[in-house]
């Protein structure tokens, strides 16, 4: 059966458990744009910028663990997308890139048209941008269609490299391929899930998967590379080599890390601790993938910014089983990790490394599972092993938790705002968090045990939660569910992407939108420039925000408030109506200029020490 290709590209994104699409309409998108309109299962959601854009289908594609799409223009449109792109490649999330391009005629003519570059080269030279972000890439205009297959397959390709690697992938679909009939049978294929296990072997095309999770001593390359198949019998030796130091130990722990989550481990993980009886600990990228009210948990590790009890824990084990790594300067305290390397096991998505030896055929997804009954094994054995230090849940349960600290005065500061906003939180909740005092602040605080925590550790644009809380509150609408979304952002990040806050009202969606005025760009205070001007922004109203983004006819239901003492904010977070997630409301909470977290404070200084060393 022949169907246009447009077509194929809507019933394999449909395949793939896509709802929601993501992009700014451009002139040679605008037939693509049709067919997405038009589908019953599809909704276009229409972002304010092609960046927002780019940064909701990373938000999209974190809460629901599965494919995004963002479509955007040539040239123009797409360049604008390519910072949110690039953040979903540092973070390993599986978002397709798809381009709208001028058709295979124009292209081939060298004709000069709007947003080319005015060279020779204006065709070729977008896509060789995308090229060093993406996974996979599909130029349709380069292939020609020889088959009924030719462009089906390229573009199957590029989705399944995506949803294999948690990558981004680029397709560019010129206008006459739009219409063109291929053949259905390539639908009749399933493509993988994110959480499958991977293929025997990676192409040339592909970057390598595990670039990004290495360790801070052998930078990741971006270069293409081969993967060998996978061997049972080198497997298996892993697995055997692995419980053998398990059993040897006698202060064992986990450490999950942000991999483990994106290749759908999390819950494989919890089966491993719970049934060995070891004690975990997360890193700031990990964090709230297991439960945190759990009695084997321990804590947030990141090196020396870490609490000092979780530090000596972690740095005093004989055996540290590192699920998922991926060492960046904030998810690890600026390198300061301290864990002597022959104790520690990783796993990354396509490599084993045990000791100093490294197994670059096993993986993550394959290696877990079978860890649980060899484990089990050591365990029925020998009896579990002594869990040394105590966990929040057993303090908690005794008595002995550090209840939220009294306010300062009638300043709402760090120390009181974040473990008093822990207390608010209720299970479900997907909460967000932007790079600087927002996401340092909730890093030792607690989260409930089926929350989800949103947060862009390694990449850190500035803004991107806004979009990315688009993107979250979409996926959880999608479900049927209603779950409160929560979004922690600073006034200076709110401004650079605050048109998606308009899209929010558009769309219906009702998060929580916490902004935190305190006056400018705090974090970057933190590490320098702590009177300089560069670090100070244009002050907005921001009780003005939701008026003017919902406009005048706008029926959807809105509330914008401010908090400025600590008793405001404490009665505003029990009233009922306010728990409520019935509308999209705006929270700005003032905080004193030059206050930061604790972990904020630590990480600025290691930030600043870093920075100044030849």
């Amino acid at each position: 059966m022949s169907i246009e290709f447009a077509q194929y590209v809507v019933e394999r994104l449909k395949q793939c458990h896509v709802k929601y699409v993501f992009g700014v309409p451009g002139d040679f998108n605008l037939e693509l744009l049709d067919y997405i309109e038009k589908d019953p299962e599809l909704e276009w959601v229409g972002n304010a910028n092609e960046l927002n854009a780019a940064y909701a289908a990373d938000g999209y594609a974190r809460v629901k663990g599965n494919l995004a799409v963002l479509i955007t223009t040539f040239g123009v449109g797409e360049l604008s997308a390519l910072c949110g792109v690039a953040g979903s490649l540092a973070e390993r999330l599986p978002v397709l890139h798809i381009v709208g391009a001028p058709s295979t005629a124009l292209q081939k003519n060298q004709s000069l048209l709007h947003h080319t570059l005015n060279t020779p080269t204006s065709f070729k030279t977008f896509s060789k941008m995308s090229e060093p972000l993406s996974c996979s890439q599909a130029l349709l205009n380069e292939i020609a269609p020889i088959t009924d297959f030719a462009w089906t397959d390229a573009f199957d390709k590029v989705v399944k490299d995506v949803l294999e690697q948690c990558r981004p992938g680029y397709v560019e679909i010129p206008t006459d391929a739009i219409h063109k009939k291929v053949s259905s049978k390539g639908l009749q294929n399933k493509l993988p899930h994110p959480h499958s296990a991977p293929p025997p072997e990676a192409t040339a095309t592909s970057l390598p998967a595990n670039a990004g999770e290495k360790s801070a001593a052998e930078p990741a390359t971006l270069s293409s590379t081969a993967q060998a198949p996978p061997s049972d019998d080198v497997t298996q030796h892993v697995v055997e080599e692995i419980t053998e130091r398990f059993a040897k130990a006698s202060k064992p722990i986990v450490l999950i890390d942000a991999c483990a989550g994106r290749f759908g481990m999390a819950t494989t993980v919890r089966k491993l601790v719970e049934g060995a009886g070891i004690r975990f600990f997360e890193t700031p990228m990990g964090k709230s993938m297991l439960d945190e009210h759990h009695p084997l948990y321990g804590g947030c590790y990141a090196g020396a910014n870490s609490l000092p009890k979780v530090r000596e824990e972690v740095e005093s084990a004989d055996f540290v089983l590192y699920v998922g790594a991926l060492k960046s300067d904030f998810n690890s305290g600026s390198f300061s990790i301290a864990i002597d390397p022959q104790i520690i096991v990783e796993l990354h998505s396509f490599t084993t490394t045990v000791g100093y030896a490294s197994y670059p055929t096993t993986d993550i997804r394959n290696i877990v599972p079978r860890l649980i009954p060899a484990f089990k094994a050591v365990v029925d054995r020998q009896g579990k092993k002594e869990v040394h230090g105590d966990s929040f849940a057993e303090k908690k349960e005794a008595g002995r938790t550090e209840s939220t600290p009294k306010p300062d005065g009638d300043q709402i500061k760090h120390a009181w705002f974040w473990p008093r906003m822990g207390e608010w939180f209720q299970d479900r909740d997907i909460i967000l968090t932007e790079t600087g005092t927002s996401s340092f602040g909730l890093i030792n605080v607690p989260l409930p045990s089926t929350s989800t925590y949103v947060a862009q550790i390694l990449w850190g644009a500035i803004g991107w939660s806004v979009g990315a809380c688009l993107g979250a509150a979409l996926a959880s609408k999608e479900t049927g569910e209603q779950r409160r979304v929560a979004l922690f952002v600073g006034d200076g990040s709110l401004q650079l992407t605050l048109q998606e806050i308009g899209t929010m009202l558009r769309r219906g969606v009702q998060p929580y939108l916490f902004v935190l005025n305190n006056d400018g760009y705090e974090i970057e205070r933190q590490i320098h420039g702590w009177e300089a001007k560069y670090n100070d922004i244009q002050l907005y109203d921001h009780q003005a925000l939701l008026p003017f983004l919902a406009g005048k006819k706008s029926k959807v239901p809105y509330e914008s408030l401010e908090v400025h003492t600590p008793k405001e904010l404490d009665e505003l977070l029990k009233n009922p109506g306010f728990n409520k997630p019935d509308k999209l409301r705006l929270i700005e909470v003032y905080l004193p200029r030059g206050d930061a977290p604790e972990g904020l404070v630590r990480q600025a200084k290691l930030t600043a020490e870093a920075n100044a060393k030849a």
